[in-house]
């Protein structure tokens, strides 16, 4: 069975893509930190939606793994969803 994945949404007025790329640079370091230390949090990518000044950034492991490493990270969210991936057939 694979491990749990979710998109933790961040919606950020006044974001732009500098501010969202070190947010998520700074998310990405603290699953790393975490991982490292033996909790089940991996980060998988994240999105940018200028349009919407948005954030969507997936993960896998558990919810309070994501919420770790938001909070370690010092990155807000406004929600964690569940989620499934589906690949391209290309």
């Amino acid at each position: 069975m694979q491990a749990a994945r979710f998109v933790a949404e961040c919606f950020w007025p006044g974001a732009t893509e500098d501010t969202a790329r070190a947010a998520m640079a700074k998310v990405r370091a603290s699953c790393e930190q975490l991982a490292a230390s033996g909790v089940p949090v991996r980060w998988l990518g994240g999105t940018f939606l200028a349009g919407d000044e948005a954030l969507s950034l997936r993960f896998e492991g558990t919810a309070q793994a994501v919420r770790a490493a938001h909070e370690l990270a010092g990155v807000p969210f406004d929600r964690l969803l569940p989620s499934i991936e589906v690949e391209s057939d290309d």
